[in-house]
Formats: structure tokens, C-alpha cells, sequence
């Protein structure tokens, strides 16, 4: 899998870097579309708030001789390479790793750790995720305006390793329970303020070590850079909730201190790498103030102004942000104008940032009661999301290749239009989902009502019981949760107390016949309702109380005729089926009087043998009397049976969506504002996403609707209607010249860039307003694309 991981991003390397030469870079648009885009927010979301969000006021291409560069071997300029980059390339893949793996397992251990409730978990988890894309502000104004990119980055790693080692002993199960709370808070607490100071430098870093000619290099490293970023991020997902399911430590069947210091070491080696490249770095100072400060101070005077003139009766000017030009200068009022108008358009993407985010909360929960076996393979819940990143890498070229010039032959293809079937997309990825959860609604054990409990009788007994006057049937039976004693109807001195009092969960009862004196023997347990988790078989233990069974051994051999488990059978005891990585479902149930009998080496000569498929998710009861050859298994947890692959159809269309509506909307937004506005733009574009998990937070994380399928559609519904909204406020936008507003003209009046296809009369939906083709905006340098 990591070959072909690899394979797809050389290919997506080679296609940049030949592109490279047919979209020459300059200090408008460091990075090509396609480079800086793709994947945007999880790998770098970098905020330059002093000039551009990417590093384009490095150098200009004036003085740069395109033929010479081209002429040089790929080797060659690798090795031009400033050696600091490489040490910055080692750090981002271990930050990335860290990051990606501790995030992966996330929702999951809130469930299983602490039994918090799904929507308690989810509001958590998105609340994690909502400061990590909050705190670049923080990390920003931190590297501009006091200590400089490289003491932010080498310091907050540090404090980030540190946050690693708070959520790995915190994830130890021996430790008290308030304690482990303050650890693992407190780390989460720290991780998200740390990637907050290192997002906004890095990559800003990587460029402040090339030379003022290299610029060809400069943007040829960034391929290397977003290798380094899907890499780290792609083996995350795969390999860490692997330790956390297939490892066991400190007497638990999972291994979380592990699996959270796995990713903490990592991120040590991060430290390390950057450390390691000291002496090669150049450290430019910082620059003085903060771009984002200005702009702030600048809406706070034209806010102010604008409502003493409306109160004075004396508002005459056509734009309320030109009530700030008295204590600012043109450039930025101009700037702040192209800001607000592009910000505008920013609410759809807050909404998908919402849809999208939930493949690490909604959909991970989704994923937890599906089938994930394919063949001998398991796939892990919090394993599927690694489709994302090698969909994304597959898809990227594809459409930039392939269908947009083919659109392009018969519609007009404009950036807002993109954006717009990119939100309608991201709704029907939630539809598909919806329809999913439907099917999976329907593979879940029915819980009783809150003052019920549910039992299910086994035996062989053919007598009759009740218990509070309520007839107790064989098979499965909803009463109300009692403590009582149950009696046989025919024979009232046959009975025994039951404590039946644990309210909305399920009980097993035993009624057998003693071969004997037939009289009933009855036995009873506990069990849970809910399905098992990381996809366990279970298979509990029925016989009777006093058995002499209870001496014996079950030994459960795999497909491959190995002992996987040994137990000692005791009424009401368990064992588990943990699917492995590959691993094959068939197995084998032996019974005999020890473990060290001739039954463990000839199962020919066991008492009893019984064939059972190990289903993801199911609970069974191995029913025992005395007539051993007779055992019966019983299901009481119903196993997963809608299969973990049903959710590609819906990430498939979601990845759709974000190469329309994420990529295209970062890359018009940049192409809209002045180049003294990149920064601001970048920190609202990171606030859309923690706008986006805010939403996250208030409708799943309160649970106000109930029903997990009726919540995807509400969000697919919410996703249409804002992209309602969103085409109403584009039939009204008028593009503006990127060259004009690089050049700080002054565009705050309309003026729509015409091109060989398209006329003053032509909309972005077509309604009388001018327009611009995609291809524009995609090559900022050049009309002619």
C-alpha cells in the first residue's frame, strides 16, 4: 500500500513540475493552483501575515532565467538545494504523522477509554480540531511580530512533544481516573496550541532558505514538501490505529499509551531533524506589525465612521470602508475592500469544513458497527479515512488534466461555478451517507426502553417461570427492569432470586433440566447490548450454576489449526475473536475436561467441537449442559453486516467536493485580493474550519436529532440551502483583474476582465453579469491560458 502511496505522488510530483513550465511563477502566485491547493488545510495552511500566505514576496521572477533552469537535469537542481530544506522536509513528515496519527484514534478512545457518549465524544473531538485551526492566529502574530519563524517552530516543537507525552500517560489504565482526565485534556490542549505555531511558519520557513534566483527550485521543493505531508499523514491513519487495536498493554486488549506515543516520538524526531539543520539555516528577522492588526483597527474606523455619518445624516461615500482612508493608506483600503468582498463568499466553505470534518467523527462512528473484513484483510474504522489522501492525489490530475479542459468544450467553467457543484456535491456525499446509516440502523440490537431491561432465555428445561407475575418465554423478552425471584408455575419451591435491575441493558438466563431429579437448574448474567468494539466476535458462557462443566477448558483454534485462546469456563465469562490484520473468520470451538489433555493435541478426541464464522460486532452465547456434545451457539448481538466498502460512494463524492469547492475556493480567493491582504485571507480561511467544527459541535455534538440517518440528511439539506445562498450572492459578484489588483489598482469599482470568451453580458450563472473562465484564475500570470 505504501508503494502505491509513493507511486501516486511521484506521478503527482512529475505533473507539477512539468506543469512548472508552462505556468511560470512569480511573486503573485508563488505556487501553481494545483500545488498550493490540493489537501490545502491538513498539510500546511500556512499564514504569512506579512505578505502573502504562500512565501511569493521571496523573490521575483524578473532576473530569473526560465531557459537556463530548464536546461539543467532534475538531479542538478535537486542538489542546488539549500541543506536546510531537507532537515525542514524530515520535520514536516514526522510533524504531519504526529499529528494525523493522535488525531486518527481520537474519537475512538473517548468512546472506549472514558464511555463517553456519541455525542459527547464528537463535541470533543471537534472542539480539538477547532482550536488546532484557531491557534495559527496565535502562532502568527507570535513568529511576525516578537521571535521570528525559526524560534516559533523549534520551541513549539518542543512544547508539542510535550503534549504527546501528557495524552500517552494519561492513556495508561492504571492511573486515576481525574488524573488521567487532566493529562489527556491538557495534552489535547497543548498539541492544538503547538500545530498552531508551527502551521503558519514552516512552510514559510522551507522558502526563506533559497536564494533570490531559485525560484524554479523553490517551487519544485513544495512538490517534495506536500510528498512529505501526504506521506506522513497517510501512514498515520494506516498505522496507528493498528497499534492501538492489535497491541495489547497494561492488562487491556488495546494499547493506547502506545498508540498516542508513537506519534509523540515522532514529533521528537521532528524536533530532532529541525534542531539537526541549525547551522544551516537563515533566520530573517521578524518583520515589524501584523498585517491582520491593520486590517482589524482599519474595519473598526469604518464601522465607526460609517455610523456617525448615517447618525449626522451626511453618508455620501459609495463604500463604508473608505470612512477608515483618513487614518490608512490607499493600498490598504483597497485591500481590506477586495477582502470583504471576497470574504462574502466564504460561507459555503464554512459549511463544508463542517461536512468534510466529520470523517473523523461521524463518519469513524458509522464505520464502527460496518463489516470491515475484506477477504483476510480487516479494515479498522479509524482506518477508512486513508482514502481520502489517495483519492485527493488520483483525483487532483485527473481533473485538471482531463475533465475541466473537456468542460470546458461545452460550459463555461468559472471558479464560482466550481465552488457551487463542489457544496452541492459535499450535500449528496451526506445524502449517500444518510442512506447508508439507514441500512446500518437497521443491523443494531434494539434497545429496551429506559425502564426496561431485555433477557434472553436458553435451556432445555420445558417448565414454565415467572417472575412479578410475568411470564418468562424461551428466547428473547423486553420486561420491566425488577428485582424479584423467578418461579416455576409448576412448582413453586423451584426458584431463585434475580437481580434484574440494570435499566436499559440485556441479561442472559439459563433454565436447565438437572438428568437427575428434573428439576430445573438456573443460571443468569449480564451483557451488553451494544456491539463489541474494534470488531470482537464475543462469545459468552451459559451452563448451569454447580455445573461440573466449570472445570473444563474452551479452546478456540483458528483456520491455520492454532490455539488463539485457552479459557477456563465459568458461567457468564467471555472470550473475544480480535480480527487481525489478516486473519480468516473461520474457526473452531473445542471443549475438554483440562488444558493439558490428548483433546489439545488430537482435537479428534474432544468432547465437543463446534464451527463458527466470526462476524464483526456479533455477541454469541455457548449454551453447555451436561450432555456436552449438544452445546449450541446463540446469537444475542446481532454482527455487522453492512460492509465497511459502502462508504467509498460517499467519500469518493466528498473528495469531489473538496477539489471543487475547497481548492478552487482558496485559489479565487487569492486571486481576488491584493497581495497585501494573502495573510488576512489565509486567517479566514483557517477560521472557516473552525467555524465549520463549531457547527459540528452544536447540531452532533448536542445530539438534537436523534437519529443518526435524519442528522446526514439535515446536514446535506443545510449544505443545498447555503449553496442557495451562495449562488444568489455569485450571480451577483463581479470579478476583478488579478493584475489590477496586484498592481493596487483601484478596482473597488467594477471592472470585469474580458477575455477571447467572454463578453460584459455573461454571468458566473448566467444573469447578466460579467464573468471570467476558470482559466484566468488558475493562471494569474496569464490571460492566455
Amino acid at each position: 500500500m505504501f508503494e502505491i502511496i509513493v507511486m501516486l505522488n511521484c506521478i503527482f510530483i512529475i505533473y507539477v513540475i512539468l506543469g512548472s513550465k508552462k505556468y511560470p511563477t512569480t511573486s503573485k502566485n508563488f505556487l501553481r493552483p494545483e500545488q498550493e491547493t490540493p489537501f490545502i488545510r491538513r498539510i500546511s495552511a500556512t499564514i504569512e501575515p506579512s505578505g502573502s500566505i504562500f512565501p511569493s514576496d521571496i523573490s521575483d521572477t524578473s532576473s530569473y532565467n526560465d531557459q537556463d533552469m530548464s536546461n539543467k537535469g532534475f538531479i542538478d537542481k535537486v542538489r542546488n538545494y539549500p541543506k536546510a530544506v531537507f532537515f525542514i522536509l524530515s520535520n514536516e513528515f514526522c510533524e504531519r504523522f504526529s499529528f494525523y496519527g493522535m488525531k486518527a484514534i481520537l474519537l475512538i478512545y473517548f468512546l472506549s477509554e472514558y464511555n463517553f457518549s456519541q455525542g459527547t465524544a464528537i463535541s470533543l473531538y471537534h472542539a480539538f480540531v477547532c482550536l488546532a485551526y484557531f491557534s495559527p492566529l496565535f502562532g502568527s502574530i507570535a513568529a511576525d511580530n516578537y521571535f521570528g519563524r525559526f524560534k516559533v517552530i523549534l520551541w513549539v516543537s518542543l512544547i508539542y512533544v510535550f503534549g504527546h507525552a501528557l495524552m500517552s500517560i494519561g492513556a495508561i489504565p492504571y492511573l486515576d481516573y481525574d488524573l488521567r482526565q487532566f493529562l489527556d485534556f491538557s495534552g489535547l490542549f497543548v498539541i492544538a496550541i503547538a500545530t498552531g505555531g508551527i502551521k503558519p511558519c514552516v512552510s514559510a520557513f522551507a522558502a526563506d532558505q533559497f536564494e533570490e534566483n531559485q525560484v524554479q527550485e523553490r517551487t519544485q521543493f513544495f512538490s517534495f514538501f506536500y510528498f512529505a505531508v501526504n506521506a506522513g499523514s497517510f501512514l498515520a491513519i494506516l498505522v496507528t490505529p493498528i497499534i492501538r487495536s492489535r497491541v495489547k498493554c497494561f492488562g487491556s486488549e488495546t494499547c493506547f499509551p502506545l498508540a498516542f506515543g508513537v506519534p509523540g516520538i515522532l514529533m521528537l524526531c521532528a524536533f530532532l531533524f529541525f534542531l539537526s539543520g541549525w547551522k544551516y539555516y537563515k533566520k530573517p528577522s521578524p518583520p515589524k506589525g501584523n498585517v491582520i492588526f491593520d486590517v482589524v483597527k482599519c474595519l473598526y474606523y469604518a464601522a465607526k465612521g460609517k455610523m456617525e455619518a448615517i447618525f449626522k445624516g451626511n453618508d455620501k461615500k459609495d463604500n463604508w470602508i473608505d470612512y477608515a482612508s483618513n487614518k490608512f493608506d490607499s493600498n490598504l483600503i483597497l485591500g481590506v475592500k477586495s477582502l470583504v468582498s471576497v470574504s462574502i463568499l466564504y460561507g459555503p466553505i464554512v459549511l463544508f469544513w463542517a461536512l468534510y470534518d466529520q470523517q473523523g467523527s461521524t463518519w469513524v462512528h458509522q464505520a464502527r458497527r460496518m463489516d470491515g473484513r475484506v477477504g483476510s484483510l480487516t479494515i479498522l474504522p479509524d482506518q477508512i479515512s486513508v482514502l481520502n489522501p489517495i483519492m485527493i492525489l488520483v483525483l487532483v490530475p485527473i481533473f485538471e488534466i482531463f475533465i475541466y479542459p473537456i468542460a470546458r468544450k461545452f460550459v463555461k467553467v468559472t471558479p464560482l461555478r466550481k465552488m457551487a457543484c463542489g457544496g452541492l456535491l459535499a450535500g449528496i456525499s451526506f445524502i449517500v451517507a444518510g442512506l447508508v446509516q439507514i441500512e446500518v440502523n437497521k443491523t443494531m440490537e434494539p434497545l429496551p426502553s429506559p425502564n426496561n431491561v431485555m433477557i434472553n432465555v436458553f435451556g432445555n428445561s420445558s417448565n414454565d417461570f415467572s417472575i412479578a407475575n410475568i411470564d418468562i418465554k424461551s428466547g428473547r423478552q423486553e420486561i420491566p427492569a425488577i428485582y424479584g425471584t423467578l418461579v416455576s408455575k409448576y412448582n413453586n419451591k423451584i426458584s431463585k432470586d434475580m437481580n434484574l435491575t440494570n435499566k436499559g441493558n440485556g441479561y442472559v438466563v439459563g433454565i436447565f433440566r438437572n438428568p437427575e431429579t428434573n428439576d430445573p437448574l438456573i443460571s443468569s448474567f449480564p451483557y451488553k447490548i451494544a456491539k463489541t468494539e474494534n470488531g470482537k466476535t464475543r462469545i459468552y458462557f451459559l451452563l448451569p450454576d454447580g455445573s461440573l462443566l466449570q472445570n473444563g477448558y474452551i479452546n478456540l483454534v483458528n483456520a491455520n489449526g492454532e490455539v488463539e485462546n485457552s479459557t477456563k469456563i465459568k458461567n457468564g465469562k467471555f472470550i473475544d475473536i480480535n480480527p487481525a490484520f489478516f486473519s480468516s473468520p473461520n474457526y473452531t470451538i473445542y471443549y475438554d475436561e483440562s488444558s493439558n489433555t490428548p483433546c489439545s493435541i488430537d482435537y479428534k478426541k474432544c468432547l465437543l467441537k463446534l464451527k463458527i464464522y466470526a462476524q464483526m460486532g456479533a455477541a454469541h452465547v455457548l449454551v453447555l449442559d451436561q450432555g456436552v456434545s449438544e452445546g449450541q451457539i446463540h446469537t444475542i448481538v446481532r454482527a455487522n453486516t453492512i460492509h465497511i466498502l459502502w462508504q467509498i460512494p460517499q467519500m469518493f463524492i466528498i473528495c469531489l467536493g473538496e477539489i471543487m469547492l475547497s481548492i478552487t475556493g482558496l485559489e479565487f480567493s487569492y486571486s481576488q485580493s491584493t497581495p497585501n491582504m494573502k495573510s488576512v485571507l489565509q486567517a479566514l480561511w483557517l477560521m472557516t474550519v473552525c467555524l465549520g467544527n463549531m457547527i459540528d459541535m452544536s447540531i452532533s455534538g448536542t445530539k438534537i436529532i436523534e437519529d443518526p440517518a435524519y442528522e446526514l440528511f439535515f446536514y446535506a439539506a443545510l449544505m443545498f440551502a447555503v449553496i442557495g445562498v451562495f449562488i444568489l450572492l455569485a450571480i451577483n459578484y463581479t470579478y476583478v483583474d488579478p493584475d489590477e489588483i496586484a498592481g493596487h489598482k483601484d478596482c473597488s469599482k467594477k471592472c470585469p476582465i474580458k477575455d477571447d470568451s467572454t463578453s460584459d453580458s455573461e454571468s458566473t450563472f448566467p444573469i447578466k453579469k460579467s464573468t471570467i473562465d476558470d482559466s484566468s484564475t488558475r493562471s494569474l500570470t496569464s490571460k492566455n491560458n
